[in-house]
């Protein structure tokens, strides 16, 4: 086995779970804001800036 493809696809998987994961996050401020969801608790719920929350 070559040391570097299986390197190469290990950071891989492990981008494409954390963009994954962030993606969901977004989604969920999205989701939250537009109920009328208090910024405060959306930073709370999702880890999200509020400068983030208030780009989306």
């Amino acid at each position: 086995f070559d040391e570097g493809k299986i390197e190469g696809k290990i950071e891989g998987k492990i981008e494409g779970k954390i963009e994954g994961k962030i993606e969901g996050k977004i989604e969920i401020a999205m989701n939250l804001k537009s109920l009328g969801v208090d910024i405060a608790v959306i930073q709370k719920s999702t880890g999200l800036s509020e400068d983030e929350i208030k780009q989306l």
